[in-house]
């Protein structure tokens, strides 16, 4: 059986909780219809017994006789389908017209004490309502005796039966009319939007759905969607971008490759010289190639939540000491000053290979964009439950406007690109082994004039302002200056 759509079960549920409300409501009216009419009944015969009453208490007051008021009682006061009766002490009538009432002393509760009460007799199966009051008097008790037929009463309550009979299912069927009306407008955007998200594709130019132009609940869900659907295009374009730029990085040694070898096999004799120049330049460029396929091999894990730390206790400081060891040679060789001012023994728990791939990043980053002559510094400090690692370089420095990219991947900025290698993943990866520490790396103004890079990591696991499980976005590892 398939599944109801959300119209017909929105219809369905307001239409059975309608015929609730009304099967409630109909026994509420015709409960307190019959109290209210039984009330009015009621009231009418006592106000004829106190009448009757009143009567016969005149006529007592004149003679003082039970028989004579009785008499006078029965002709003042007649009725129509009204039984009226007088009885003495032991209910035996004395005058009575019954209108169809059979009375019987049996049948009919007289009270004793003088006090009146009002009850339901049936008579072949009609009822009757029945006031009884006794009264004193100089010459003995005697008894008024008031009843009605409650056939007028029972009809009402037919007629009332019959038109909520036939209301009810009007009301429900006229509900679930607007119910599916309604349920159809409001639903109708939904619609909209389901039909646009099934049309979009890869190839879409446009990715956005038409949103509800009021606030409501699907306003705010259209605009959510739109949201996701932008973070959804701007992943997309994003690989795309990485794809091109990947492709060009990976193009360039291999094309390098591939010359280098074509020149040197077009001859078939060739000097000892030349072979060992082709063969360095293609250990240069493979050994480029390598370091590219690397990073993007840590990236790839790195987006795919496949790379766990590590975590060991480690003394920052040394560990730094020895990555700008390991760099001087390349700083020696660009005649570039390499000065570390790192606080003795700052310690922290972390992953050792990926600490060490991030000072390497920052200082490798800026020894290649320092011109000859300059000076790059590495400073390693303490901040309360983090550890500080700031590298700052007198080169170039990066326009304003370009700080917001210098984390992407694969860029490379034109003030800097001039005779540099590299493939503009050494930032992106830095940033993440940051993340993935739950530090942050930030670009910060430098008083040299150059760039300054500050990694921030917090000593222990969990002291950071994110959790160390967390895994970068595809768009949080970004690129070299």
């Amino acid at each position: 059986m398939p599944p109801l759509s959300i119209r017909l079960r929105l219809t369905l549920w307001f239409s059975a909780l309608m015929v609730v409300a009304l099967t409630a409501f109909s026994i509420a009216v015709i409960w307190l219809h019959l109290l209210w009419g039984r009330g009015q009944f009621d009231s009418e015969l006592a106000s004829l017994g106190a009448e009757t009453a009143l009567v016969m208490q005149e006529e007592l007051g004149e003679s003082g006789k039970v028989q004579r008021a009785v008499q006078e009682a029965y002709h003042s006061i007649d009725v129509p389908d009204r039984a009226i009766a007088i009885l003495d002490g032991r209910g035996t009538p004395l005058v009575a017209r019954w209108q169809g009432f059979r009375y019987d002393v049996a049948s009919v509760s007289i009270p004793i004490t003088h006090s009146a009460h009002i009850g339901t007799a049936t008579d072949q199966g009609r009822e009757w309502r029945v006031f009884i009051q006794r009264e004193a008097s100089v010459d003995g008790d005697y008894v008024i005796l008031v009843a009605g037929p409650l056939d007028q009463l029972k009809r009402q309550q037919r007629l009332l039966w019959r038109v909520l009979l036939l209301a009810t299912p009007l009301v429900v069927l006229c509900t679930a009319a607007v119910c599916w009306w309604v349920a159809s407008s409001a639903l109708r955007p939904v619609t909209r939007m389901a039909a646009q998200a099934e049309a979009l594709t890869v190839q879409s130019a446009h990715w956005q759905l038409d949103a509800p132009p009021v606030a409501d609940e699907l306003g705010q869900l259209a605009r959510a969607f739109n949201r996701l659907l932008g973070r959804l295009g701007s992943a997309l374009q994003m690989q795309r971008q990485f794809m091109a730029d990947a492709s060009h990085e990976l193009r360039t040694p291999v094309s390098v490759i591939q010359t280098a070898t074509e020149v040197t096999l077009e001859r078939a004799d060739r000097e000892t010289w030349e072979y060992r120049d082709a063969l360095v330049i293609c250990q240069e460029q493979s050994a480029r190639l390598s370091r590219t396929v690397e990073d993007m091999f840590v990236l790839a894990r790195a987006d795919a939540g496949g790379y766990p730390l590590t975590r060991r206790p480690l003394y920052v400081d040394e560990l730094v000491a020895e990555c700008v060891k390991a760099a001087s040679v390349l700083a020696a060789a660009r005649q570039i000053a390499l000065v570390t001012r790192a606080e003795p023994e700052v310690s922290m728990s972390g992953d050792d290979a990926l600490l060490r791939q991030l000072v390497t990043n920052l200082i490798d980053n800026a020894v290649r964009y320092t011109a000859t002559g300059g000076t790059v510094t590495v400073t390693v400090k303490t901040e309360g439950a983090f550890v500080t690692i700031a590298v700052s370089d007198t080169g170039p420095g990066i326009a304003a406007d370009d700080r917001a990219r210098v984390f992407e991947r694969f860029v490379r900025l034109d003030a800097a690109r001039s005779g540099t290698p590299g493939a503009g993943l050494g930032l992106p990866i830095a940033r993440w082994i940051a993340e993935q520490h739950a530090g942050t790396v930030t670009l910060q103004p430098n008083a040299t004039g150059g760039c300054l890079f500050v990694a921030r990591l917090p000593r222990k696991p969990g002291a950071g302002p994110a959790d160390e499980s967390r895994q970068p976005s595809a768009s949080s590892g970004h690129a070299g200056h």
